[in-house]
């Protein structure tokens, strides 16, 4: 059975490159990305941040200089996730082998929700990092809130 889970972070102030979101797996448990979503509160003038989803895997090093976040599950008093994630790492996400899955572009007016067809959804087996990098600075720091839907199956 899977089991869903929310990190998230609610109107942290992102003013430089980073990796937004990242989520580790661990040598007994894999995840499959559902849905990833960001909006601020504190932008009025339209601006696009380019982004990019990324896998690690090997012996890489997850980022530093942000903080460590709790992935919730989605049942009430279903099990604590296996895996683990980091938000707003300024210092980010490096070595071992890096594929980027795909880039975007965050419109910091309107938002962004990315919500693939579950054949599109990523999968990162045993011992890998999804990683959702920022890869353009705002012009301004912007209050941001950013979302990462995944499930946990063995």
């Amino acid at each position: 059975m899977a089991r869903a889970y929310t990190v998230r972070t609610s109107n942290v102030s992102v003013s430089a490159v980073q990796d937004l979101i990242s989520i580790q797996t661990t040598s007994g448990m894999v995840c499959e990305i559902d849905e990833m979503s960001a909006g601020q509160v504190t932008a009025t003038t339209v601006g696009n941040l380019n982004c990019s989803f990324k896998r690690f895997s090997g012996a890489y090093s997850i980022g530093s200089g942000g903080t460590s976040a709790t992935p919730r599950p989605h049942l009430f008093g279903d099990s604590a996730a296996t895996c683990t994630a980091r938000a707003n790492d300024t210092t980010q996400t490096s070595g071992g082998t890096s594929v980027t899955l795909d880039s975007d572009v965050i419109n910091v007016v309107n938002g962004y929700v990315k919500l693939p067809a579950p054949e599109d959804r990523w999968s990162f087996t045993l011992s890998q990092a999804f990683v959702w990098s920022l890869d353009t600075a705002p012009t301004a720091a912007e209050a941001m809130s950013v979302k990462v839907t995944f499930r946990e199956t063995v």
